[in-house]
């Protein structure tokens, strides 16, 4: 019986961002819960930290290397300590996080979260930092484990990725193309969480209401909507983020029509300007 065994080792995910990095956290949690860690207890120092992060607002890279900063006299104390950096920003910064950070010990990116415990478990190993970027997706993230902030509600991804060019936007450079999961896929995922007692779904996408493009579907996203309104014992159906552009009238009566999709809307209208519109390649006007 190894000491691993006897004293399992704890962590923590700290999440930054959008609702799909929540989602990819609950994921990261199962998977560290898979390969025998815990979560930490109260404020006990946990033996390894995971920074899922944001690369979208202005002050991201700020916010995380003073985060890191602030960990480094906490690593110095605890030795066994391990500092992971995932999500957007390491997707963009890559080795430049351990260049400006050398105390942590693992980099990885959004395509390939799957890879933590291996990355960790190497890293202790060989003692040096791994850093591993992958440039397209390995596993869609929702077919990994999960470990769920409720019991009650769950998001479940639809779609990775954008296909937009918005000059604002560094998401599909770090997100990629979108790329659609089988409408097959999504409902078992769906049926099989009522099944353990989630009431509630809330579908996710970069774009979510484009879901369909991938497999040439452009009623893909209503049908969706209506097929888990057909799910029995799912009380409430949620999405984000649409796009306006691709809130057409077949989504706009599946809303009406299905009984468990929520009558809320989370839509992006970055400006009543039709100049700023078009400087920020948005492909929809104020009218």
């Amino acid at each position: 019986m190894t000491s691993a065994t006897i004293h399992p080792r704890s962590y923590e995910v700290r999440t930054y961002g959008c609702q799909m990095n929540v989602h990819d956290s609950e994921r990261l949690a199962g998977l560290l819960e898979g390969a025998g860690y815990i979560p930490v207890l109260g404020a006990a120092t946990p033996d390894v930290v995971v920074f899922n992060t944001c690369a979208v607002r202005e002050n991201a890279d700020n916010r995380l290397y003073g985060n890191l900063g602030h960990l480094r006299p906490v690593k110095d104390a605890h030795p066994g300590m391990q500092i992971a950096v995932g999500g957007c920003l390491a997707q963009k910064d890559r080795g430049e996080i351990t260049r400006r950070a050398p105390w942590v010990d693992v980099v990885f990116g959004t395509h390939n979260i799957g890879a933590l415990p291996v990355l960790l478990e190497r890293a202790r190993h060989n003692g040096e930092a791994q850093v591993e970027i992958a440039e397209s997706l390995e596993v869609f993230p929702s077919t990994l484990p999960a470990r769920r902030d409720s019991a009650s509600a769950a998001w479940v991804s639809i779609s990775v990725g954008c296909n937009n060019s918005c000059t604002f936007c560094i998401v599909p450079s770090l997100r990629g193309t979108e790329q659609d999961r089988r409408p097959d896929d999504v409902l078992a995922e769906v049926e099989a969480l009522v099944a353990e007692g989630v009431l509630e779904v809330t579908l996710l996408g970069q774009n979510v209401n484009s879901y369909g493009v991938q497999f040439g579907d452009r009623g893909a996203f209503a049908a969706l909507l209506r097929a888990c309104g057909a799910v029995t014992g799912l009380e409430r159906v949620r999405f984000t983020s649409p796009h306006p552009r691709d809130f057409t009238d077949d989504v706009i009566e599946a809303m009406a029509e299905t009984a468990n999709v929520c009558h809320q809307l989370h839509m992006p209208l970055q400006s009543g300007s039709d100049a700023v519109l078009r400087a920020m390649r948005r492909s929809y006007r104020s009218a």
